[in-house]
Formats: structure tokens, C-alpha cells, sequence
């Protein structure tokens, strides 16, 4: 069986406003969190990597210009996740590859790498259901795979709703991977210190 096209959507549109700076570009090791993010997909085979700018985009593109990815700059980013999802998959639509599948994810999830992308990507391949997403303990999210079924709804998400509510929608057509040890969110200064020991100073 041919391997599965999989288009990478990265959502980094948002303006941090908790941390009070851009998270986006925060050390992290070596690079940034959205450095790391961007090193972790293109890592991936068959995948094509886009990530979704809003706030501070000029600084934040300035930072991740090296590496062969698609920045796509969302100028209504202040209209939510959902209208940057819609965003990244009306451009994926509008190009002439034929996407099997997308991953989306976020660039705020920095101890998900290349291998929980992996299996969320082998087991959509395996093609048993249309969503494998991550299973968060206390709920089911991204980041997920979507099938080519799925675009259309996926294009139509607005600031009330992101892919979560796809997956809860379509409960019957999801498969989840274990992540709620690492699929943890930084939305404050605190967290993300917290996050940054625990990677790299114990």
C-alpha cells in the first residue's frame, strides 16, 4: 500500500497574551519552541510541513526562515483556533497536491517529537478510522490526524470551535493514542519553566 500524503499544520498564530511576550520564539534547548516544533515535523517522512503565523509574525518568521516549510501569515488570527485551521486547510486546498490526510498540532506542546507524530500517522495508515487523535487523560485532542473526509468541515471551523470539537463530533470515526504525559500546553511564564526543568535540567 502506497504510503498516505500528510499535510503538517502547525498553529502558532496566537499572541501569548498570559506569558506577556511570544511564547513562540522561547528557548527551548537549543532553538525555540517553534524551532523545536518545526525540527520535529520535518523529521517525518512523506510530510509536508506548514505552520500558521498571526501575532508577532514578522519576529517570530524571522527566527524559523532556514527551514523548508510553508509559513502561512493568518492576518484575522485574533478570530481563534478554529479560523486558523480553517485558514491552513482552505490554502492546503487551493494547491495542486492531493493530501491524504492532515496533522494538526500545536507549537505550545513542546515534549510531543517526531515519534507521537509517528504513531499518529502509522496508525492513520493502517486506515481504520478517519481521526486518530490524542488521548489528553482528561480529554481527546490534537494533536490529531484527519483524513481528506474531514477538509471540509475542517475548513469551515470558526473561533467558537478548533479540531476538538470535530473529534468529540465524530467519536465513532476516531482512534486515540495514548499522550496525557506529554501533550501538556504552556500558557504561562510558570508552566513553561516548570516544562523547561523538567526537559532539560534534571
Amino acid at each position: 500500500m502506497s504510503k498516505a500524503k500528510i499535510a503538517h499544520l502547525i498553529l502558532a498564530a496566537g499572541a501569548s497574551s498570559r506569558m506577556k511576550q511570544p511564547k513562540q520564539i522561547l528557548p527551548w534547548g537549543a532553538t525555540t519552541l517553534i524551532g523545536h516544533a518545526i525540527e520535529q515535523s520535518i523529521a517525518l517522512k512523506n510530510v509536508h510541513t506548514m505552520v500558521v503565523l498571526g501575532a508577532h509574525s514578522n519576529e517570530i518568521q524571522d527566527k524559523i526562515e532556514q527551514f523548508s516549510i510553508t509559513i502561512l501569515n493568518h492576518t484575522n488570527w485574533r478570530l481563534g483556533m478554529g479560523s486558523s485551521i480553517s485558514f491552513g486547510i482552505d490554502y492546503m486546498m487551493s494547491t495542486d497536491v492531493l493530501y491524504d490526510g492532515v496533522l494538526i498540532s500545536l507549537v505550545d506542546q513542546p515534549l510531543i517529537e517526531t515519534s507521537h507524530f509517528n504513531t499518529l500517522i502509522a496508525a492513520f495508515q493502517e486506515k481504520s478510522k478517519n481521526i486518530i487523535a490524542s488521548d489528553l487523560g482528561s480529554q481527546v485532542g490534537v494533536p490529531a490526524v484527519f483524513s481528506k473526509n474531514f477538509f471540509s468541515d475542517l475548513s469551515k471551523l470558526n473561533k467558537d470551535y478548533g479540531a476538538r470539537y470535530l473529534i468529540q463530533k465524530h467519536q465513532d470515526q476516531t482512534e486515540t493514542i495514548a499522550a496525557n504525559d506529554i501533550a501538556i500546553d504552556i500558557d504561562t511564564i510558570e508552566q513553561y519553566e516548570a516544562l523547561y526543568k523538567r526537559k532539560f535540567l534534571n
